[in-house]
Parts: C-alpha cells; sequence; structure tokens
C-alpha cells in the first residue's frame, strides 16, 4: 500500500463514520445548553421582575391603608366628641344610626406591620392584597360614619332653626302687643319708634328663604327685646312721673284745704274761768282754798254794826268789792261760828 492510501485511511474514523457528523453533534449539544441557559436567566429575569412589582404595589397599598385607618380614626374622635340627646334632634332616631356607625368603626383592626420578605413574592402579593382590602374598608367605614354624623348634626340644627324662628315669631307678637298698648304712655315716644323698626325687621328675617344659621333669628329676637324694655321703661317712667305729680298735688290740695279751716275759725279763743264768789274774769281761777276772815259780829237793832263786820260787808269783801253788792246772784253764805 502506498503511502498515499495510508493517510487516507488514517482520517477515516473506526466506526467507519466521517468527521462532518461528529460536528454536527457537537453543534447541537451547545444550541440545547445555550437554550436551557436562556430559559433560566429569563425565568430569573421574570421572578424578579415579579418580585419587584409585587413590592411596589406591596408598599402602595401600605400606604393607603394607613392613610384609610388614619382617615377612621379621625372620625371616629369627631363623631364621639359631642354627645347628642334625642330630644335635641328633629328626628330622634338618627341617633341610633349614628351609634352603630361609632360600633363598627371601632370594630375594624386594621392590618398588623409585618412586612413579607422583599424576594418572596406570593407572600408580597397576599399582603398587597391584605392592606388593599383593609383600605376599602375603612373607607368605606369612615364614610358610612361622616354621613351618620351629618345627618344628626342637621337634624339638631334644624330643631334649632324651627325653635329660633318660632321664639321670634312670639317675640314679634308680644312686641307688637306692647306697641300697642303703650300709645301715649310713655315718657319718650322715640321708644315706641325704635319698637316699630326692630318689628318690621325681625319680620324681614322671619321671611327669609334657606336660613342655616340659627343666629339670623336669636340676633333679631335680641334686638327685639332690646326694644321692648326701653318702652317698658319710658313707660314705667311716665308713671312714676304721674304718680309724683298726682301726690304732690293731692299735697297741695290737702294743704289748701287745712288753710281754708284755720282761716275760718276764730283769730283768737277767750276761756272763761267761773269766779265761785260770782262773776267771771279773763283767766281767773278762783282760790279754792281761800277761807274767809273769822270775824263775829253782833246784829243791832237798827242794822248797823258794833265791834264788827256787817253780813253785808263780808258779802262784798268776798266779791272782789268794798262793801258792794255783787251783781247777779250771789252765793250766801252761813255764818261762820266760833
Amino acid at each position: 500500500m502506498s503511502d498515499e492510501t495510508a493517510d487516507e485511511t488514517k482520517d477515516v474514523p473506526e466506526d467507519g463514520r466521517n468527521g462532518e457528523g461528529h460536528g454536527v453533534r457537537r453543534k447541537t449539544v451547545a444550541i440545547i445548553v445555550a437554550v436551557i441557559i436562556v430559559a433560566l436567566a429569563g425565568i430569573g429575569g421574570g421572578y424578579a421582575y415579579w418580585t419587584h412589582h409585587e413590592g411596589n404595589a406591596y408598599h402602595e397599598a401600605v400606604a393607603q391603608a394607613e392613610n384609610a385607618d388614619k382617615a377612621l380614626m379621625k372620625a371616629i374622635e369627631q363623631a364621639t366628641a359631642t354627645t347628642y340627646k334625642a330630644d335635641q334632634l328633629k328626628e330622634p332616631k338618627l341617633l341610633d344610626k349614628l351609634d352603630t356607625a361609632i360600633s363598627k368603626a371601632k370594630a375594624l383592626k386594621g392590618i398588623p406591620n409585618d412586612a413579607p420578605s422583599e424576594w418572596l413574592a406570593w407572600r408580597l402579593a397576599s399582603a398587597r392584597k391584605a392592606n388593599a382590602t383593609d383600605a376599602d374598608e375603612a373607607d368605606a367605614q369612615a364614610k358610612a360614619l361622616n354621613a351618620a354624623l351629618k345627618a344628626v348634626r342637621d337634624s339638631k340644627l334644624a330643631k334649632e332653626l324651627d325653635g329660633a324662628k318660632s321664639q321670634l315669631k312670639q317675640g314679634i307678637d308680644s312686641a307688637s302687643q306692647t306697641l300697642k298698648d303703650t300709645d301715649g304712655k310713655v315718657a319718650d315716644n322715640a321708644t315706641r319708634d325704635s319698637l316699630k323698626k326692630a318689628i318690621a325687621e325681625a319680620n324681614n328675617a322671619l321671611s327669609k328663604k334657606g336660613v342655616t344659621d340659627p343666629k339670623t333669628y336669636t340676633d333679631q329676637k335680641a334686638k327685639l327685646d332690646a326694644a321692648v324694655k326701653r318702652v317698658n321703661d319710658s313707660k314705667a317712667a311716665k308713671e312714676k312721673a304721674d304718680a309724683e305729680a298726682a301726690a304732690q298735688a293731692q299735697a297741695q290740695a290737702a294743704a289748701q284745704a287745712q288753710a281754708a279751716q284755720a282761716a275760718a275759725q276764730p283769730q283768737s279763743s277767750y276761756s272763761q274761768s267761773y269766779n265761785r264768789y260770782g262773776g267771771s274774769g279773763s283767766g281767773y281761777s278762783s282760790n279754792r282754798g281761800y277761807t274767809a276772815p273769822q270775824q263775829s259780829y253782833t246784829p243791832s237793832n237798827n242794822g248797823g254794826s258794833s265791834g264788827g263786820s256787817s253780813l253785808a260787808d263780808l258779802i262784798g269783801a268776798a266779791s272782789g268789792g268794798h262793801g258792794t253788792p255783787c251783781n247777779g246772784p250771789c252765793p250766801v253764805y252761813a255764818p261762820i261760828v266760833h
């Protein structure tokens, strides 16, 4: 065999296959490996993207849940800050609805803060859903609670408006009667003019539409009451002045009557005292203790006296004269016996 034939025999494989088939097999293996690597890389990249997406969604859901829970807590605080009573409301049953809404809101506990691993995509997805559900429930409870609270407040306001409006109407009626009853009976008629103006303003307030603040009525009621008070004070002042003038006139009339009575009586009074011995004298008072002189006399035949005074002399002496008989009836005294 020649050398050329030997070389050709060397290049022929033992199994009778040529080198071209062996190269194809190696290329196929390389392609499969590459496909597997690409697939694994794709799977890893997809998982990484999934975890990243779920992580962002989870944190967003947590923020929404926290905000919703805060809003709900604020709604609970507002609803419980004021105590309402059934008699304060125009519709008392609304208070029961508010209490129910408060109870439901307080029962919502929220989501515990137990963040899952950032590489556990399925845990992130589950936590995201839980926080989203909590946010939705908190939002719903807050809206229901705020609506119930608003209904109670509106009902309370409606009753206050009705009450203030009714009081203003009663005030207008009373003020109008006062204005009528005080015509010509006040010290200053300007007070009645002010009352007329206040009544007109109150009627304007009463006829307004869409009033939402009770002060619209209560302020007018206060002005009306003040105007009525000024009229009543003016009336009282006139009544007092009239009473004082009447008392003064009565006193003057009494003084004039007393003066006229005094003028009709004598200018001086004369008092007489009777002299027990006869006669009268101005201011003379007899001496009830007077004792006539104890003298004896002896009557004479010729009516004279001897050594003593006669009876006539004694009588004259008693009457203030010297033996002169008294004028008029004279007392007769018995002779003094020694």
